[in-house]
């Protein structure tokens, strides 16, 4: 049996944990929280841990209410100019027909496609923000073949974004191997910079010799 971590103190989200709370029905651990909004309440240990609880619930309401203002069919939910609705409206576009043929190759054409699901915007948000949406994060699919839908996407950084493309590019130096974008952070340059002298020929052990590393 593993020992109790002791979350008392600890925020998460807009919880901040009291005390320890009696167990549920199934005997997981609970915790007694104190939302920002006032609202006392017990959270389940690993919600709290995993970040799928972040409120006791108010948070969520503020959002459908942002996001459903009478009618989830209708684009009235005034987040018509947040990034997040970009980025849903981005996700659509690439895997349309309509989407140039730079990325068509990458995603239409392959077959990748938006779940029905998601081609309700409310929808879309619901999920993003029960599952760590923010501005700094950018949608991925986990499986690089599969469609944009709950199972196979989550928010993450560019970086790991980048290395999880099918077209990412893998150097070895020194029995070390990295992609281009974790290179560039060895090194101490940006990722365009690395790309661009690689694109000249330069090799990664020379440009390493020129910094003296």
């Amino acid at each position: 049996m593993s020992k109790l971590i002791d979350l008392t103190g600890q925020r998460f989200g807009r919880l901040v944990v009291l005390e320890k709370a009696d167990s549920d029905k199934s005997g997981n651990t609970m915790w007694k929280c104190r939302c920002d909004c006032g609202t006392i309440k017990k959270v389940n240990s690993s919600k709290l841990r995993s970040g799928e609880t972040k409120s006791c619930g108010c948070l969520r309401k503020e959002t459908t209410a942002k996001i459903n203002k009478g009618n989830k069919s209708r684009i009235t939910h005034g987040m018509s100019r947040t990034r997040l609705y970009r980025a849903w409206g981005n996700m659509k576009h690439r895997c349309s027909p309509s989407c140039p043929l730079k990325c068509y190759d990458s995603y239409y054409g392959r077959g990748i496609r938006v779940c029905d699901e998601w081609k309700d915007f409310a929808a879309f948000a619901d999920w993003a923000l029960k599952n760590g949406y923010t501005d700094e994060l950018t949608i991925d699919r986990i499986d690089n073949d599969g469609n944009y839908e709950p199972g196979n996407c989550r928010w993450v950084t560019r970086e790991v974004q980048d290395n999880n493309r099918s077209n990412s590019r893998y150097i070895t130096y020194k029995g070390k191997t990295l992609t281009v974008t974790q290179w560039a952070r060895e090194i101490g340059t940006s990722v365009s910079n690395l790309r661009k002298h690689l694109k000249r020929g330069k090799t990664l052990q020379g440009i390493m010799k020129e910094r003296g590393l």
